[in-house]
């Protein structure tokens, strides 16, 4: 079969026929219609869609131990990510020394996190701004590289915390590329990566009071760090926030549309995301994927109110369920994928103040993919081409970003045939034409999919799947949101059919 491109991929899903029963197979064949109910209770973990837990070390990089005790049951019941956000001094302390190798602290947080079930997101930022270590190792100033004081929060050691690299120093860039360059042949890995924050300059690498020594090179130094980022990481979702001072023409030119990066805003329930923000987040969706973070942070206590100076919120806001309700209304309205239950401090405020909202984006946020109905023939012959009717559901606001440079289409639906006594996949049928990127709430698909098998006669069950065509396509990647159904081995059964 031809490969179709992907002006083809996204014509074909968005034109997808009509739910005629399956024609082209004998007339006289008997035919199967089965139909599933989408699973609106469970966690379903997939890629790129639900709650992240953090690590967010502005002060000391959490204790791993102490960490995963903490927060195992609330990754275990609501979590699917993750993110790790810190310091580059943390990640190369000494310079090509990587604490994925050298740090065991680090290295148990990861591997508590994949233990879990997460999947694994990083910002690594190289600012001081209110951190109790400099953002960016003591080496790159030593080597040479020009900066200047950041805002000193913390200060333990009594000595200087809060130096800063000009973004445009030689230097800087050529330890920092370098730094990349490690990061990415470690992490460049979609089987355990979701996503890379891939601008993180600035202030908490949020892309505010960036310091240039000549400010004329403020366009080209996004330019070479996204660069940098896309260049190294081909596989995994890279990542800007948008609404910086860079201005969202530049951040839309040079990362989104350019390079591919979907976006995300650190700033839901406040001030910082209104109604212009959601519409520009609207404008890019489907084809970009939205990751969406509570603003307000730091405890749970109503006695602690963070948003005390918002000028939208500061009168609206009695407790912290009250900015709960906003986030997530915020986080639903502009089609998020991720939101944050954070750390522990964070997950206990959602969960003792707002459990019905946790659960509430566990189902809604994202993308939740069922297929809800489905005909075949019972019974065919070798060789024969048949016509499968399949109709598919995203119940969540979000979008399966399958259609990402990144991804480049590689999650496709395909049908097992399975054999009945040894549990064996005896063939694959994949419908290329299927799109999960095209699979918006509120619009069912479905396609007619002729294919044809040369298994030999007998009993098989017939099933169906979501398979990663860049991995192993006998085991389904994606796992689906069906509340009525049964599973072997990854594989949704349809039914048993007869091969003549």
């Amino acid at each position: 079969m031809k490969a179709l491109n992907r002006s083809e991929l996204l014509l074909s899903a968005l034109l997808a026929v009509s739910c005629t029963p399956p024609g082209g197979q004998d007339a006289g064949a008997a035919s199967a219609t089965v139909e599933f109910a989408p699973d609106m209770m469970s966690l379903v973990r997939n890629p790129m869609t639900g709650w992240a837990l953090y690590d967010d070390a502005n002060d000391y990089v959490a204790d791993a131990a102490e960490y995963w005790d903490d927060q195992d049951v609330i990754a275990e019941k609501f979590g699917s990510i993750f993110y790790w956000r810190s310091r580059w001094s943390e990640l190369e302390p000494e310079e090509g020394k990587y604490a994925w190798n050298c740090d065991e602290n680090f290295k148990a947080l990861i591997q508590g996190a994949l233990d879990r079930g997460l999947k694994l997101a990083f910002r690594v930022y190289i600012d001081g701004q209110d951190n109790i270590y400099n953002g960016t190792p003591d080496f790159v100033r030593t080597a040479g590289a020009e900066g200047y004081p950041s805002h000193r929060l913390w200060d333990a050691e009594g000595v200087d915390n809060n130096w800063t690299p000009y973004a445009d120093d030689p230097i800087f860039q050529e330890k920092f590329s370098n730094f990349i360059r490690a990061f990415a042949e470690e992490f460049d890995d979609p089987s355990r990566v979701d996503f890379i924050d891939a601008y993180n300059l600035g202030w908490w690498g949020e892309g505010h009071h960036v310091r240039y020594k000549d400010p004329a090179n403020k366009n080209a130094v996004y330019k070479w760090i996204t660069d940098l980022y896309s260049d190294n990481f081909r596989n995994v979702i890279l990542v800007t926030n948008f609404g910086t001072e860079m201005g969202y023409d530049i951040e839309k030119m040079y990362a989104i549309d350019q390079k591919g990066f979907i976006i995300r805003r650190d700033s839901m329930g406040s001030t910082w995301f209104l109604d212009a923000d959601v519409k520009t987040v609207l404008s890019t969706f489907p084809q970009t994927a939205f990751i969406a973070e509570s603003c307000y942070w730091g405890g749970y206590s109503d006695s602690y109110q963070p948003w005390n100076t918002d000028p939208v919120y500061k009168d609206v806001y009695k407790g912290w369920r009250d900015f709960y309700e906003q986030a997530y209304e915020d986080a639903i309205r502009s089609r998020a994928n991720v939101l944050d239950l954070r750390e522990a401090t964070e997950s206990r405020g959602w969960t003792r103040k707002a459990l019905d909202l946790v659960e509430a984006f566990m189902v809604n946020g994202g993308y939740r993919l069922t297929p809800v109905r489905l005909s075949f023939p019972e019974e065919f012959a070798s060789g024969e081409t048949v016509t499968i009717s399949h109709t598919w559901r995203n119940s969540g606001v979000g979008v399966c970003p399958n259609n990402n440079i990144r991804w480049n289409y590689k999650y496709k639906v395909a049908f097992a045939l399975i054999d009945k006594e040894s549990g064996a996949v005896a063939d694959i049928m994949r419908d290329d034409r299927a799109e999960p990127s095209a699979w918006l709430k509120g619009n069912d698909v479905t396609y007619d999919f002729s294919t044809s098998t040369d298994v030999p006669a007998g009993n098989y069950l017939l099933c169906t799947g979501i398979v990663d065509t860049s991995s192993d396509e006998t085991v389904p990647a994606l796992n689906l949101a069906v509340e009525n159904g049964t599973f072997r081995d990854g594989w949704l059964v349809l039914k048993e059919i007869k091969i003549k």
